[in-house]
């Protein structure tokens, strides 16, 4: 892996930001990026000064206490909450517990989708029987609340369609980091979700991924960073955050044939409409 200077990394970064321009990033753990020892604080001032809106996203069922605390005067900072199949637990009782005590949340907080949940058989994370009961629990809970979902899919195509087929959600809903083939894109797309891509659209060898991307329109698209993971070329293998997603979005204008502003307007747009909060 060839070192990058951290001269060379302000100018890739300076070359590829647009001044003024409002970035979205649907999906980031700051606290996660904090844990990698980046401050938190000197993030966050970074992401006020130039106007990015992210989406904080949960993974336990009672982060969102520590996260709410620490971010709760930050600007354009929205928050979901959930369990992700990382936490699914030994019992279908026990992934009620979980899901109970995020329903409480629900009523303490500001939260504006339960995310994310979802399917990985990647990983090693518990049955797929105790993962199926922990998504769908977590589903119907979103829709108790009238609130979207943020899917956490790898490897799990034909589980993922069989319960999004069988479950109706009340609203529009989001399918990160995308990573699956053209026809999940379209079952997806016609079953009403959006779609969010991460950096790893611009890996060199994903030529498949921006394949589908040249599909989705651009009204169901969302771009994130999942920071801190996936950080894009050239910095893959580093620590991400948010202030690295211009370089997707400059690589996902170029394949859209679109302009960077008008791709920015329009992401923005899709995730506040999602989130309740158009943007006018």
């Amino acid at each position: 892996m060839t070192k990058i200077t951290k001269e060379k990394r302000e100018k890739i970064l300076k070359e590829a930001t647009i001044e003024e321009l409002e970035y979205v990033d649907s999906h980031a753990h700051l606290l996660k990026i904090e844990q990698k020892g980046i401050k938190l604080n000197h993030l966050i001032n970074e992401l006020e000064n130039n106007k990015y809106t992210i989406l904080d996203i949960g993974t336990n069922e009672n982060d969102i206490i520590e996260r709410y605390n620490k971010l709760k005067n930050c600007k354009n900072i929205y928050f979901s909450a959930a369990v992700g199949p990382w936490g699914t637990k030994k019992t279908k009782e026990e992934n009620s517990i979980s899901v109970n005590t995020i329903e409480k949340n629900l009523k303490d907080y500001p939260i504006k989708a339960i995310g994310e949940i979802g399917l990985d058989n990647y990983w090693d994370y518990g049955e797929k029987e105790l993962q199926e009961d922990l998504f769908i629990k977590q589903i119907k809970l979103a829709n108790k609340y009238n609130l979207p979902i943020i899917i956490h899919n790898r490897e799990a195509d034909k589980q993922m369609i069989n319960i999004i087929d069988n479950i109706e959600l009340k609203k529009a809903s989001i399918i990160h980091c995308f990573s699956s083939d053209l026809n999940f894109a379209k079952f997806v797309l016609d079953k009403g979700f959006y779609i969010s891509f991460a950096s790893t659209i611009t890996y060199k060898k994903n030529d498949d991924l921006r394949s589908v991307l040249e599909y989705v329109p651009i009204n169901r698209l969302l771009l994130e960073t999942d920071a801190p993971f996936l950080s894009p070329e050239p910095f893959r293998g580093k620590t991400n955050t948010p202030l690295l997603i211009p370089l997707s979005y400059k690589k996902v204008a170029e394949i859209k044939k679109v302009t960077i502003q008008d791709l920015a307007i329009t992401v923005k747009r899709n995730l506040l409409n999602l989130l309740d909060n158009p943007l006018n």
